[in-house]
């Protein structure tokens, strides 16, 4: 059976990532994996110990009250976690799913998501994590690693769920956004929404041709579109979106390394940062 991976935490996304999580799971007719992970940490190091500076004696003693503070907030996490996964069953059983397995874990989180999506076919992901109130705007310090790291495609959750009608599928003719393309064409999580295929650049023969290579894919989709427009493309993909009211938009991910996307900047993470409906991605 096919399986859809959600993952939550403490955050305002949650809710979304689960609502965003049953949809996917109707449509695919998979199960669900609701995965919490209470992340690794040194308790002297999360306190900026001092301890080296004072005698043995209070060292040995301050050492000793952060074990006791780490050991009672483990337990107070794996609390919260389990109270997270069964706010979570819950909500899933009433949108109608039963199929439901909760898996609770210690480690990174990355590392985790990477090995229990071995046998699911998405990943769906908040744009922030526990922090999200207090860091708008940006994007959640985990789910890049998850995106660069995951062989599944991702599903960025929104703040808050809308059932998509119209998605909007970013394309360079890259290897990344033929794999978007390519799903949108045979996947049933897609199978009824009106597609809108925007290329950012010239148009000219090189770009006619790779809209051409959608255009065949897509061709007996009723109501989709075949675009080029110039601009950069983080500006050409948010008009689409806003002049469309598209729910959902499709990109590659990261097609460059992580040190050059430091230095000129990153289509996907701008996409993701800054749009405010769910965005899937593939690596």
């Amino acid at each position: 059976m096919s399986k859809v991976l959600a993952c939550i935490d403490p955050s305002i996304y949650a809710t979304s990532v689960v609502d965003h999580a049953a949809w996917a799971a109707e449509r695919l007719d998979a199960a669900i994996e609701v995965l919490h992970v209470i992340q690794r940490k040194d308790a002297v190091a999360a306190r900026h110990d001092l301890s080296g500076a004072v005698g043995l004696g209070a060292k040995s003693a301050l050492l000793d009250e952060l074990t006791r503070i780490d050991e009672a907030e483990g337990k107070l996490a794996q609390e919260a976690g389990r109270a997270l996964l069964a706010s979570a069953k819950a909500r899933l059983e009433e949108r109608g799913r039963s199929e439901v397995t909760l898996v609770h874990r210690h480690g990174g989180i990355v590392e985790t998501i990477v090995e229990r999506e071995a046998d699911a076919d998405l990943v769906v992901i908040g744009k922030r994590g526990a922090s999200a109130d207090f860091a708008k705007g940006h994007l959640g310090s985990k789910v890049e690693r998850v995106v660069r790291q995951s062989g599944k495609p991702v599903l960025v959750a929104s703040r808050a769920f809308r059932q998509p009608q119209t998605a909007v599928i970013a394309f360079d003719g890259g290897a990344s956004a033929r794999k978007a393309v390519a799903y949108a064409a045979t996947s049933p999580l897609l199978s009824d929404l009106r597609l809108q295929v925007v290329m950012a650049g010239r148009e000219d023969r090189e770009s006619a041709d790779r809209l051409n290579w959608a255009r065949e894919l897509l061709e007996l989709r009723p109501g989709t579109s075949v675009t080029v427009e110039e601009g950069r493309p983080e500006d050409v993909i948010g008009a689409q979106i806003t002049a469309t009211s598209a729910e959902l938009l499709l990109m590659g991910a990261y097609g460059h390394s992580p040190l050059r996307a430091m230095l000129i900047g990153s289509t996907t993470t701008h996409m993701i940062r800054s749009c405010t409906i769910p965005v899937l991605l593939f690596r």
